[in-house]
């Protein structure tokens, strides 16, 4: 009986995450979208121990060649995942977020029916468990910040708002989704549960939290081994710098438990030295060969502000959260204010000195998330102790922060942001845009025309479109267009404004006679032409790539106009039919 009031107590406990992670969910379902494909990019190395181990029996993939396969191992090969080391092929990325993922892949693979292929391990359900798991340690986290929140006696609804925020206001939203494959939300979990331990210790001296610390500390390192970092706000966790000291000593004077410590942490790291053994035969590789930190030219005010992935332009919340800085200047306490912002400096240091500091195609600055729990803790702490009005206005600027980071995680799933190239102008051209006429509009290429030569250039000349009509405007036999067979270029150009509120798309087609199969299929809305500002006159182009028509065959190439509410006048209209100057060397 005293069981079953346990697990029940513990359910009602919980009621605050389940119903947090709840609204994460609906939000996915009906709004940001499902991600069908969360094993990717970086992903790929982190998971990919596990379909090797597991199913292939083969840690390196050794006993298929890459250029007989077509499947996975080609992919992770071009990507880089593996390494040449000693002859043997290596994971570059570490195994933590595997070890995690594990309970998860273990769970899809006993349901799933293999294809008996060399790509077996990366079908739908095991997307789906990744994805599952990435939910599991988000639910981890919040849950253990709530335990952090509580050892500073914040209120529990100031706890819940923190929870929320962290979740629905940071670019978590995104890496427990559509890049939920990363390892980010894993060392989330690990250092959120790791602060909690060691707050706990010097509160209570607690040697069993100690203990539960260390095997959390070796998680870190296993998961993310710069995430070592994290010791360093440690002094903070203490309180004040004689309860350090005191915590330290305590420790000193049970050097049993001090080493069992080391031991543990060691013994879960030591899974790395042991993945490592077991593919080339040495218990310690660094597999980041060519990569590595500039530390005479950290990037700190990009890392920050960028426009490109700056820290507080995507999670802007965590800004606000600095205001929690400020009181705890204003209260004094000048050790919290301090040892936070050492950690704080230092980290964004490091993190700012690694060579490509906006960490590659991805939403926000990423390699912050780990650590988004140190953040909320001197917020969590104004707001418990702030009068009444002025905790009401900086919790209704915390929540506005929620919808403007849904809409951004939208964005970014949906490529109406660049993933790795966002400047100013382009962060406000879309800035709140979800709709569909913004897709793919930053992502537009450049050319250069004097790589190309032009074939044929048709002057179509002005047309007037009326609304909600499609038309074609243009049509050419492929006869009619000198070297056809060589053309990999087709450029348009439009004299217009480009009003911003402009839905007509171009509709571009290369097909049979008898319309029995496109070699060209092509839609863009229009506004997708302007490379300036919108609502200005301009003369808009746009460059259609496409693989050389090779076959003999007659092709018609048509070039249609859907207006849909738009009526106007499309000036100058141009195509030029393009070859690349490469190609006819």
């Amino acid at each position: 009986m005293l069981i079953l009031k346990n697990i029940l107590l513990f359910l009602k406990s919980i009621i605050p995450e389940v119903l947090i992670i709840g609204i994460f969910i609906f939000l996915i379902n009906n709004y940001i979208g499902n991600e069908k494909a969360t094993i990717k990019s970086d992903s790929i190395g982190y998971y990919d121990y596990l379909p090797s181990i597991f199913i292939h029996h083969d840690f390196v993939r050794k006993d298929v060649p890459v250029k007989n396969d077509h499947g996975i191992y080609k992919r992770i090969n071009n990507i880089d995942f593996y390494i040449d080391y000693d002859g043997y092929k290596v994971n570059r990325c570490p195994c933590g977020t595997a070890v995690l993922e594990m309970p998860f892949f273990i769970r899809a693979l006993l349901k799933t029916d293999l294809e008996r292929n060399f790509a077996d391990g990366y079908q739908t359900p095991f997307h789906i468990a990744v994805f599952h798991a990435a939910v599991f340690y988000l639910f981890l986290s919040i849950f253990f910040l709530k335990k952090i929140l509580k050892l500073y006696d914040i209120k529990k609804h100031i706890i819940i708002l923190c929870q929320l925020l962290l979740v629905l206001a940071t670019s978590v939203t995104n890496y427990a989704n559509f890049d939920a494959g990363f390892s980010h939300v894993y060392s989330l979990f690990a250092i959120t549960a790791f602060l909690y331990f060691i707050a706990s210790y010097f509160k209570k001296r607690d040697f069993n939290h100690f203990i539960l610390a260390c095997l959390l500390f070796g998680l870190i390192l296993l998961l993310r081994q710069v995430n070592v970092l994290i010791i360093f706000f440690v002094p903070f966790l203490a309180g004040s710098i004689k309860n350090f000291k005191d915590g330290v000593i305590h420790l000193f004077r049970h050097p049993f438990i001090f080493l069992s410590g080391i031991f543990l942490t060691s013994a879960v790291f030591l899974i790395q030295s042991l993945c490592y053994y077991l593919q080339a035969g040495h218990f310690y590789i660094y597999t980041y060969q060519g990569y590595g930190f500039n530390f005479l030219d950290p990037q700190i005010i990009n890392i920050l502000f960028s426009y490109r992935k700056g820290l507080f332009v995507y999670s802007p919340v965590l800004f606000l959260t600095l205001s929690g800085l400020v009181y705890l200047v204003y209260r004094r306490k000048y050790y919290l204010v301090l040892t936070w912002s050492a950690f704080f400096i230092f980290l964004t240091y490091v993190l700012s000195s690694w060579w490509v500091w906006y960490y590659g195609a991805s939403y926000g600055l990423r390699a912050y998330i780990d650590y988004y729990a140190v953040f909320f803790i001197p917020f969590a702490i104004m707001l418990n102790e702030i009068p009444r009005v002025l905790k009401f206005i900086f919790i209704g600027l915390s929540l506005l922060t929620i919808p403007l980071n849904i809409i951004q995680t939208y964005q970014y799933k949906n490529y109406i942001l660049e993933w790795g190239v966002m400047d100013r102008v382009k962060y406000w051209k879309v800035f709140l845009k979800t709709d569909k006429r913004y897709e793919g509009i930053l992502w537009k290429k450049h050319f250069d025309d004097s790589q190309y030569r032009t074939l044929k250039e048709v002057n179509i000349g002005n047309i007037r479109i009326p609304s909600n009509s499609e038309k074609v405007y243009c049509m050419l036999s492929s006869k009619d267009i000198p070297g056809f067979q060589e053309i990999n270029m087709i450029q348009i150009l439009i004299d217009n404004d480009f009003r911003e509120s402009n839905d007509a798309e171009l509709f571009m087609t290369v097909n049979e006679t008898d319309r029995s199969h496109f070699s060209l299929w092509s839609k863009r809305f229009l506004i997708h032409f302007a490379d300036d500002s919108f609502n200005k006159w301009q003369t808009g182009v746009f460059y259609f790539e496409l693989d050389p028509i090779t076959d003999p065959k007659e092709k018609i190439f048509e070039l249609a106009v859907i207006s849909g509410k738009y009526a106007g006048t499309l000036k100058n209209v141009r195509l030029r039919f393009m070859s690349s100057v490469k190609t006819n060397k």
